[in-house]
């Protein structure tokens, strides 16, 4: 499990570009018992003459807030075509599935991502041998929680589509309880995920079915859809939920996963219905925001998140602002996670006190860019107190130099792949 890596020195990082909204303009940094102790600058920073102090030479890198990522996996023996999936009681299936999970969040880590979605898909089938199915699942999220990447569980049930309704909401509360002891595995409340299409005939039944297991609800949707239709069906069964007295838990809104809409009507729809937005790659980010909805975004699977940035940045049709496109990877996202408190664990901004989880970049040059290139500024006013991040071109991306969890380094550079932390 993640700790602070409280026995190690303090390290100061100078010479570099802070992204921290409390201190804009930061070029130093002090990272203490796995927490930010002090952000601000080499000048204040050169005074420190603590004997056991270890300097870190940023050599003009970018140290912004680690990336959201979102993994998607296959339970072992549960790809398509395949039955139950193979229960763990194999040490052979049962080391080949840790190392894969570890593999997955090795690389989401080699991205510059500090948290990520682990989702695992399980085919309904598999639930008509539930102790199978519970082991693979412990299985998976015990690598998980071994690794430094902080994971946050979901299960995807497929196959929902072949069932009557009664049967529909049967496999939804068998899942549902397949997750009670994955929630005290990693210590975070793991999410139910089913495809939009096997399920928004019945919407509010299901919604209602989740709610009462205390389960966040992820709606998959799968492009290309009617977002009118999806909007529709969450439009109808939450004023019919909020008439029951049975909306979902506080914390755990229903999400959608991958809907997008080129409609403001449609957002501002889904604005009175409390849910919110993952989009997954390029979307309407610009008017999501515009119209208030919670929305964040995560990268297409194998795809950098800076790319994800930039395909906002440059949408033709709603662009926005490289700190919004970078805020819905980042702070919007952590935001949406659960967390048993109901406070992110993992801070999104490099304040003191914040988690010291964040990610080093090599970058060419830095501005407040927006999507109007005629006000986009190399630097800016220090009165507007607006940190800098990377000018992106639309083809030229930052490169990862390391990302670091809780005040250690998990990985460094694209595709280290390293599970093992050191000292950042």
């Amino acid at each position: 499990m993640t700790s602070t890596g409280a026995a190690h020195p303090p390290r100061l990082l100078t010479n570099g570009t802070i992204h921290s909204p409390s201190e804009p303009y930061a070029d130093a940094m002090l990272v203490e018992d796995g927490l930010i102790a002090w952000v601000g600058s080499d000048e204040t920073a050169a005074e420190r003459s603590d004997p056991d102090l270890v300097i870190q030479d940023l050599d003009r890198a970018l140290v912004a807030p680690a990336f959201v990522g979102w993994v998607d996996v296959a339970a072992p023996g549960a790809e398509e075509g395949s039955g139950t999936p193979e229960p763990s009681s194999s040490s052979v299936e049962t080391d080949s599935w840790e190392d894969r999970i570890t593999a997955e969040l090795d690389e989401t880590a080699a991205q510059g991502c500090g948290a990520a979605r682990l989702n695992i898909d399980l085919p309904v089938s598999a639930l008509s041998d539930a102790e199978a199915a519970q082991a693979s699942l412990n299985a998976s999220f015990r690598a998980a929680a071994d690794h430094r990447v902080r994971a946050y569980p979901v299960l995807t049930l497929t196959g929902l589509g072949d069932s009557g309704v009664a049967d529909r909401l049967d496999a939804v509360r068998g899942a549902a309880e397949l997750l009670r002891t994955v929630d005290a595995i990693i210590g975070r409340p793991a999410a139910l995920q089913l495809p939009a299409e096997d399920v928004l005939e019945h919407l509010l039944s299901i919604r209602i079915a989740v709610a009462l297991a205390q389960r966040q609800l992820i709606l998959r949707v799968e492009q290309p859809s009617d977002p009118a239709v999806v909007v529709a069906a969450l439009v109808e069964s939450t004023a019919e939920m909020r008439a029951k007295r049975q909306s979902p838990p506080g914390g755990l809104p229903t999400m959608l996963h991958g809907f997008d809409s080129a409609s403001r009507e449609d957002w501002e729809l889904l604005l009175n219905t409390g849910v919110q937005v993952v989009l997954r790659g390029r979307g309407h980010l610009a008017t999501a925001l515009s119209v208030g909805v919670p929305v964040s975004a995560v990268a297409e699977a194998g795809h950098h998140p800076w790319a994800a940035v930039s395909a906002h940045v440059h949408h033709e049709d709603d662009p926005v602002s490289v700190r919004a496109a970078f805020n819905a990877q980042t702070r919007g996202a952590y935001r949406s996670l659960p967390e048993s408190s109901g406070t992110p664990a993992t801070s999104a901004q490099l304040d003191p006190g914040a988690r010291a989880t964040y990610a080093l970049w090599e970058v060419d040059s830095l501005a407040v860019q927006t999507p109007d290139s005629r006000t986009a500024a190399w630097s800016t006013d220090v009165r507007a107190r607006t940190p800098l991040l990377p000018y992106l071109d639309g083809e030229t991306l930052p490169t990862l130099i390391a990302t670091v969890i809780d005040g250690m380094t998990v990985t460094a550079g694209p595709g280290a792949g390293s599970g093992t932390a050191s000292q950042a």
